[in-house]
């Protein structure tokens, strides 16, 4: 989602001119200014991950017209939910991208970084907390090693999603200040989503969406949900009946 702002154009947008570092290239919400000259293969690997936003996307829009899910439908939200936020953050904070950008929209917080650490985060949180995973497994997914838990980028969802805020610094595209901020805010999103999903109202509303939608596999949470125990009935007090009486 791209909103111009005036306060957020470069001088040579203001002037009518075209951009002159490079061109913008991507789709959507995986973008990223291709530089005219000084071109290496670590340009290459920036591109890959600026459009891993998108890829995200993809892959659960593909995987969950494969499942059905309600875990993937949950994550399709979750993407929109970083959108949202970080286009009002943009709308209020109106801070340029820094110099050699070919973006003309407002840069704090990086949008990339909201949304790839925002899932990394969630990811993890589901992973740190799932009964049914093995602690190898758990080690795998998390980068987690060694005698005291310690957290590396070396996840399997962290060597794609992690790296997307430098790769943002190498096309001049934000500042490592907007990519903090974004990755902050990311962060607090997943804690914020995560929270939600495992409330009851949530639970509620995956059993109403199974209910309303019978072709919706609930393969949320890990664990499986579990059933709440019926409410075991309380016998009336003793003087209950003499009360009555005494009442009329």
């Amino acid at each position: 989602m791209s909103v111009n702002v005036p306060a957020c154009l470069p001088d040579w947008a203001q002037e009518g001119k075209s951009c002159p570092y490079g061109s913008k290239s991507g789709l959507l919400l995986g973008n990223w200014t291709w530089p005219d000259q000084g071109v290496t293969w670590i340009h290459y690997i920036g591109a890959f991950y600026s459009f891993m936003p998108m890829l995200v996307i993809f892959g659960i829009l593909i995987y969950g017209l494969w499942t059905r899910g309600v875990r993937e439908l949950f994550a399709f939200i979750f993407q929109g939910l970083t959108v949202v936020v970080m286009t009002a953050m943009k709308l209020i904070i109106k801070q340029r991208r820094p110099v050699g950008s070919c973006s003309v929209t407002c840069g704090m917080p990086s949008g990339h970084t909201v949304a790839t650490i925002g899932t990394f985060v969630w990811i993890a949180l589901e992973v740190w907390a799932a009964k049914c995973m093995e602690p190898k497994q758990k080690a795998l997914v998390l980068g987690v090693a060694g005698p005291m838990p310690t957290a590396s980028p070396c996840g399997v969802p962290g060597l794609p999603l992690i790296p997307v805020g430098w790769s943002r610094v190498l096309f001049h595209d934000h500042s490592w200040d907007q990519v903090l901020v974004g990755a902050v805010v990311g962060t607090l999103l997943a804690v914020i989503w995560y929270g939600f999903l495992t409330s009851r109202l949530a639970w509620w509303l995956i059993k109403l969406l199974k209910a309303w939608v019978p072709f919706v596999e609930v393969n949320y949470p890990i664990d499986g949900m579990t059933e709440e125990a019926p409410w075991a009935p309380q016998a009336p007090p003793a003087d209950y009946g003499t009360r009555e009486l005494k009442s009329q």
